[in-house]
């Protein structure tokens, strides 16, 4: 990314970083795996318990002000992978499960 700039009519650009983040939830069946995502990006929790079928994925956009004096922006872009858990779902979990 580029420097501050100035223009001819005075405009100042501000510094802006982007960065890509893929998060992969993995787990056993019925553990929370989803409603802890759908807490982080809706901020709901659903008592009704409906399992994923295969991946659901999610995109959340989060600014943060970072710098010694919060001058600088930084865009983040989340990915939230959320595999399903039940068993015939387990060959979606090995190439991120070193445990597998």
């Amino acid at each position: 990314m580029g420097e501050n700039k100035e223009t001819e009519d005075n405009l100042v650009y501000t510094h802006q970083e982007e960065f890509v983040v893929k998060v992969i939830v993995i787990g056993d069946p019925s553990v929370g795996k989803t409603s802890l995502l759908n807490r982080f990006t809706s901020k709901q929790f659903k008592e009704q318990y409906i399992p994923t079928v295969g991946v659901n994925i999610v995109k959340e956009n989060l600014e943060l002000n970072v710098g010694k004096e919060q001058e600088q922006k930084v865009q983040i872009s989340v990915l939230l992978w959320d595999i399903a858990g039940q068993p015939q779902f387990y060959m979606l979990h090995r190439p991120y499960n070193s445990f597998a």
